[in-house]
C-alpha cells in the first residue's frame, strides 16, 4: 500500500476551490450574495471577456473592517454562523465561509472596503491564497472586489471554459435571477463596457419582472398570493394563454434564495393541469416563504438545492395558489384588430402598353435635355466639371383591378387586460357531488374544493378553520335586511354560429366567439370528474409486476392512496408487487387497460413527484379526456339555436370552463370599440 501523505496547502486549496468555483458565474454568485447579506441597496456587476479576465462587484453595504480583511479570506471564516444551532435557522445567502477563500485560490483578487463609520478604508491584494499587499486607503462606503485572470494557476480548468459569449450569458442570467429575488435592490450589470441590465430597486416584483423580461412577458402574468400550513407563496405565473415550449422561465425562490426544486416544479405544473396544452409549460416567478428550520439549504456547495421537512405542505401551497390564481384571472382571449390606413393616391387606370410607351418617352426626353445642357456650357478644358446625377422618381404604378390596399400580413398580438382578482374562500367538501350547492357556492372538482364568493370589501383569501364547521342559526325572512341589488350584467345573446363550429354571441359591448366542441368537451370533462368509477374488482388471478427500487419505494409509501383509486397491491418479500384488484372502469368494456401498466404509470408519477402528485389525474386523465371528447358536440354537427344558447350560457357563467382538457382556449372576445376603430368610425 502506498504511503499516506498530508496534502500541501496549495493543493488542497485548489481542490476545495474547485467545489465552489466552476466558472465565472460561480464567482459572481458568491460575491453578489455576500453584497446582499451586507445590506447593500445598490449592486454593480461588471465583466469583460465573459468574466475570465476581469470581474468587478461594487456595493454600498456595511463594508469590512481593515483588520478583518485578511481573516475574511481564510477558509471557513464567516460572520454569519457562530454555533451549530445557527445552521438550523439560516437567514443569509452565504454562511459557509468558503467564497472568498475559493476565489482567492484560483484568481488575482483586489479588495477595497470601508465601513460607514470609519475614516479610511482598507485595500487587500491576494493571489493564489498569498497576500501581497494590505494597507489603508481612501474609498467610498461599501466593498469593491476586482477579480482578474480566473484559473490563471489551474490551466486544466481554464481550458474547459466556454466561449466568452456563453460565459457572459451565464452571468447575465444569474444577475437576472438575483434581481428578481430582491426587487428592493438596484442591480446594474455592465458587460464589455455596455450596461445591459439596470433595475430600479423600488421593491415591486412586477417592476423587477418588467425590467428583466420586458413588456410582452409582463403583460401575460397572473398574480399569486396564497398561504397554507405556514407556507406562503407570492409572485406571478404566466396566463394559460401565454405558455412556452420549455421550463427555462420557471424561477423558484425559497426565502429569497434561488433554488432548483422538483417539488416546486411538479406543484406548478399540477396547478396548470387541464389548463394548458400538452407539451407546453408555464412560466413563473414564485417566492416561497417558510420558517428556515423547515428547509435545509446546506445540501450542496453551490447552495442551489434545497430540501423541505414537509414536502406536501410546500406542494399544496403552490398547487392551490396557482389554481386559485388561474380561477380568478380573466382568461378570455381578447382580439385586437389592427387597421391599415388606405392610401389617398388614385389608382393608375392606364393600360400596360400605355405605361411602357410613357416610360420610353420620358427617358428619351431626359436624354435630350441632358445633351442640350452640356452643349450650352462654356468649354473649359483645364477644369473638370463635377456633375451630380439625381435619380428620377418613378411614378407609382397600380393595376386597375388591384385593391388600393392589402390586409395586414402579420398576426395581431393578443393583449391580456389587467384585472382585479376576486378573492375566494377554499373549503374541502368531499361529500357534495353537485356542481352548485344550495347556498350558491361553486364546486371546483379538479382541486376538490368549494369556492365561496366574498364581498369586495373582504378582499382576502382564507383557508378553512373551525368556525365554518359550527352550526349557523337560521335567519328568519322578517329579520333579513334589505340588500341593494347590484347592477346586473348584460345578458349573453346567441346570434348563431359560423363555419358550423363557432358560436357567435354578443354581451353588452362585446362580440364573443366560442368553440362549441371545445366547450362541450370541457363541460363533459368537469361533469365526469366525480362520476368516475373507482371501485375495485377482484382479479381472478393476481398480476405480478416487477418494479425498480424507486418505483417499489413509492408504491410502498402510497399503498393506501392506490387503494383509494381502486388499485389493491401487495408487496412480496422478494421485492415484487402483486396486483389483487383493479378499477372496474378499466377492466370492463371495450376499453380495457392492463393493470400492470396502470401501476407502473402510477409508480413513476409518485416517484417523480415525491408522493405529492395527483395520481388520479395521472392515471385517469387520458381516459377522461377520451370519454369527454367522444361524447362532445363535433364541428359541422347540426345544432339548434336552443342547444347553442344553453351551451354558451353554461360556458359564460362557469369560470372553470375557459380551456378544453387539452389546454386550447374556448372563447375569444372582441370589443365594440375595436370594431368601430377598424371601420374608422372613431379615431
Amino acid at each position: 500500500m502506498a504511503k499516506i501523505n498530508l496534502l500541501d496547502k496549495s493543493v488542497f486549496e485548489l481542490i476545495a476551490a474547485g467545489e465552489v468555483i466552476e466558472r465565472p458565474a460561480s464567482v459572481i454568485k458568491e460575491l453578489v450574495e455576500n453584497s446582499i447579506d451586507a445590506g447593500a441597496k445598490h449592486i454593480s456587476v461588471e465583466i469583460k471577456n465573459g468574466g475570465a479576465s476581469f470581474m468587478r462587484i461594487t456595493d454600498d453595504g456595511c463594508g469590512i473592517a481593515f483588520d478583518d480583511l485578511p481573516t475574511a479570506f481564510l477558509r471557513h471564516a464567516t460572520s454569519k454562523v457562530k454555533t451549530a444551532k445557527d445552521l438550523d435557522r439560516i437567514f443569509t445567502l452565504g454562511f459557509r465561509g468558503e467564497a472568498l477563500a475559493s476565489v482567492a485560490a484560483v484568481a488575482k483578487v483586489e479588495v477595497l472596503s470601508k465601513e460607514r463609520d470609519a475614516e479610511m478604508g482598507g485595500c487587500l491584494k491576494i493571489a493564489g491564497s498569498e497576500i501581497s499587499e494590505h494597507e489603508r486607503t481612501g474609498c467610498p462606503d461599501g466593498t469593491t472586489i476586482v477579480i482578474r485572470d480566473l484559473f490563471y494557476n489551474v490551466p486544466a480548468r481554464q481550458k474547459f471554459l466556454k466561449k466568452d459569449v456563453t460565459e457572459g450569458n451565464q452571468i447575465q442570467g444569474l444577475v437576472d435571477r438575483l434581481a428578481l429575488a430582491h426587487p428592493e435592490i438596484a442591480f446594474r450589470f455592465i458587460r464589455d463596457n455596455k450596461c445591459v441590465r439596470d433595475t430600479s430597486g423600488g421593491g415591486d416584483y412586477y417592476s423587477a419582472i418588467y425590467s428583466v423580461f420586458g413588456k410582452q412577458f409582463a403583460m401575460g402574468l397572473i398574480p399569486v398570493d396564497f398561504s397554507l400550513n405556514g407556507v406562503s407563496v407570492t409572485g406571478y405565473v404566466s396566463s394559460p394563454l401565454f405558455t412556452r415550449g420549455n421550463r427555462s422561465l420557471q424561477y423558484f425562490y425559497v426565502n429569497n434564495r434561488s433554488v432548483k426544486s422538483l417539488v416546486c416544479m411538479t406543484a406548478l405544473e399540477e396547478g396548470f393541469r387541464n389548463s394548458i396544452m400538452v407539451g407546453k409549460f408555464p412560466a413563473c416567478v414564485l417566492n416561497i416563504t417558510m420558517p428556515p428550520e423547515l428547509c435545509d439549504v446546506n445540501v450542496s456547495p453551490s447552495k442551489t438545492e434545497v430540501r423541505f421537512a414537509f414536502d406536501k405542505n410546500v406542494f399544496d401551497a403552490i398547487n392551490f395558489g396557482v389554481k386559485n390564481a388561474i380561477l380568478n384571472a380573466d382568461n378570455r382571449r381578447d382580439v385586437v384588430l389592427q387597421k391599415k390606413d388606405i392610401p389617398e393616391e388614385k389608382a393608375d387606370m392606364r393600360s400596360n402598353e400605355r405605361i411602357l410607351t410613357d416610360k420610353v418617352n420620358t427617358a428619351i426626353a431626359s436624354v435630350r435635355i441632358s445633351s442640350a445642357n452640356e452643349q450650352a456650357l462654356p468649354k473649359e478644358p483645364e477644369r473638370v466639371i463635377e456633375r451630380t446625377v439625381v435619380p428620377e422618381e418613378k411614378p407609382v404604378i397600380m393595376q386597375a383591378d388591384v385593391a388600393p390596399f392589402r390586409p395586414v400580413q402579420h398576426e395581431s398580438p393578443y393583449v391580456q387586460q389587467r384585472f382585479v382578482s376576486q378573492k375566494v374562500t377554499v373549503e374541502y367538501d368531499e361529500d357534495d357531488d353537485s356542481d352548485n350547492s344550495e347556498d350558491g357556492t361553486q364546486v371546483n372538482e379538479q382541486a376538490g374544493i368549494t369556492i365561496h364568493e366574498e364581498s369586495a370589501e373582504t378582499q382576502e383569501f382564507r383557508y378553512i378553520n373551525e368556525s365554518v364547521l359550527d352550526e349557523k342559526p337560521e335567519v328568519s325572512r322578517e329579520t333579513v335586511p334589505e340588500v341593494t341589488a347590484e347592477e346586473e350584467k348584460p345578458p349573453l345573446k346567441v346570434i348563431g354560429e359560423i363555419f358550423e363550429a363557432y358560436i357567435v354571441c354578443t354581451c353588452g359591448e362585446q362580440l364573443v366567439l366560442m368553440d362549441k366542441h371545445a366547450a362541450h368537451e370541457r363541460i363533459n370533462f368537469e361533469n365526469r370528474r366525480k362520476q368516475l368509477i373507482t371501485t375495485s374488482q377482484l382479479l381472478a388471478e393476481s398480476i405480478v409486476v416487477e418494479l425498480d427500487t424507486e418505483q417499489l419505494t413509492a408504491v410502498g409509501e402510497n399503498i393506501d392512496r392506490l387503494a383509494d383509486i381502486g388499485i389493491d397491491v401487495i408487496l412480496t418479500d422478494d421485492g415484487k408487487c402483486e396486483i389483487t384488484a383493479a378499477p372496474s372502469t378499466f377492466i370492463d368494456g371495450q376499453r380495457t387497460v392492463d393493470p400492470a401498466l396502470m401501476l407502473i404509470r402510477a409508480a413513476d408519477a409518485l416517484a417523480a413527484g415525491g408522493g405529492n402528485v395527483d395520481i388520479t389525474a395521472e392515471i385517469y386523465g387520458d381516459f377522461q379526456h377520451t370519454r369527454a371528447c367522444k361524447a362532445a358536440i363535433k364541428a359541422h354537427d347540426n345544432n339548434t339555436l336552443a342547444e347553442l344558447t344553453a351551451l354558451a350560457e353554461t360556458v359564460w357563467n362557469d369560470e372553470r370552463i375557459r380551456f378544453c382538457p387539452h389546454g386550447r382556449p374556448i372563447m375569444v372576445k372582441l370589443s365594440e370599440y375595436e370594431i368601430e376603430k377598424y371601420f374608422s368610425r372613431i379615431q
